[in-house]
């Protein structure tokens, strides 16, 4: 079964989680949390697998499990290594 990747990242300026995928053509979706984004993510990719089946391989097209990448800067405040 073929695994999708897609990338989940926060943007500070609109204060959302946006989700995006190079597997899934047309994938751009957020979300004010995680938990919701992943949500919407299982409502939108089957229905973007459907109406970009023309565009994808064969084995991606009956992928049913999604890696999610989340990627989030996170301060350490100003502290480094002696």
């Amino acid at each position: 079964m073929a695994k999708l990747t897609v990338t989940a990242e926060w943007d500070d300026e609109a204060k959302v989680w946006v989700a995006t995928s190079d597997d899934v053509p047309g994938l751009v979706t957020e979300a004010s949390t995680l938990d919701a984004l992943t949500g919407r993510i299982r409502a939108v990719v089957p229905e973007l697998l459907a109406e970009n089946a023309h565009l994808l391989a064969g084995d991606i097209r009956k992928a049913d499990n999604v890696d999610l990448c989340v990627v989030s800067r996170l301060s350490l405040g100003g502290r480094t290594a002696a």
